[in-house]
């Protein structure tokens, strides 16, 4: 009676189990199809406010109000376009740039499933605006706090070539040059300012400092003995480190000394080089531009907080230098 019990109890469950996978089921397709409900209804008051008649395909809507005389693309071509993405509101939350065209791979989920449908449906040289209800977007989820859930979206769309394999890859050749040509220029840039932030605070704090061709200062204030460090070196160090405005963001404890191998990239860049002019038992001062610091990356981290293009100065104490020749 016992045994049966327990296998009658058993397929109650299962029966139970089944009958709330049935009900859960049927939860979801309402949901879906009352929010698929809700962006259709959104999007027909858009377009009856707007006194639109766009035409549909594949779920989405579009309209061509320039007809280009190239191609469609398909499934696997690369297309260069010009875009400007927004919410229905006429929030714009994401735009091409005019000098620098977006490109993308139809057919394989390189952008939102509504765009990448839509834009078979453009010619080259078109222009128009695809309208896309959320479950061809973002869907229930939305994207961070830019798209909230359930939104349509509205693309205008300027497709203006369809790129082969070899295209595709010197363009993007061609595009990395661009980009890291515009980078070296914004460092040379801060490199400059850098530069003369250094030198205004070296004259205020009466700081005797000697520049290197890579742009760093050093000051030493007490001299060691011995050899000067190299490359592969253990030293052992006291520091403290500040802004330009004095903030300390990092020094070794009272109790504390901080030991690495020079020139292995332990440390950063300015700390490698600047400290090859130090020799065991010597103190002074690096004043490192910020490309041979963090950069443009900001800090913040372990008690560290060093916003970004920071000019660093650090005030070091070498107490031991563990030469690579012992």
């Amino acid at each position: 009676m016992f045994i049966y019990g327990i296998k009658f109890g058993a397929l109650c469950i299962r029966k139970l189990s089944t009958m709330t996978v049935r009900f859960l089921f049927l939860f979801y397709l309402i949901g879906a199809w009352s929010s698929n409900l809700f962006a259709q209804r959104t999007l027909d008051a858009y377009f009856q406010e707007n006194k639109l008649s766009p035409e549909s395909a594949y779920g989405l809507y579009y309209q061509v109000d320039k007809l280009g005389k190239g191609e469609k693309p398909k499934k696997g071509d690369y297309i260069l376009l010009d875009f400007k993405a927004s919410l229905l509101d006429g929030i714009v939350y994401e735009e091409s740039d005019p000098n620098d065209p977006f490109v993308f791979q139809v057919g394989y989920n390189q952008v939102i499933r509504g765009w990448d449908l839509g834009m078979t449906l453009f010619p080259m040289g078109s222009k128009g605006t695809i309208y896309i209800p959320s479950q061809l977007g973002y869907g229930k989820r939305g994207a961070g706090t830019t798209i909230p859930p359930n939104s349509a979206l509205i693309i205008e769309v300027n497709p203006q070539k369809i790129l082969n394999q070899k295209e595709y890859d010197a363009y993007m050749i061609e595009l990395e040059k661009k980009e890291q040509a515009a980078y070296q220029a914004k460092i040379q840039k801060q490199f400059t300012i850098d530069r003369k932030l250094i030198q205004d605070y070296s004259l205020s704090n009466k700081l005797r400092t000697k520049r290197t061709k890579s742009g760093l200062s050093y000051a030493i204030t007490k001299k060691g003995k011995g050899t000067l460090a190299a490359a592969g070196d253990e030293l052992i160090v006291k520091y403290e480190g500040f802004l330009l405005d004095g903030s300390p963001f990092d020094q070794t404890k009272e109790e504390d000394t901080f030991s690495f191998t020079l020139g292995k990239r332990k440390v950063i860049a300015g700390w490698d080089e600047g400290l090859q002019y130090f020799n065991e038992g010597s103190e002074g001062w690096l004043l490192i531009p910020s490309k041979l610091g963090y950069g443009p990356r900001s800090i913040y981290e372990k008690g560290v907080s060093v916003p970004s293009n920071s000019v660093l100065i650090f005030k070091i104490k070498v107490l031991k230098i563990n030469s690579k020749k012992l």
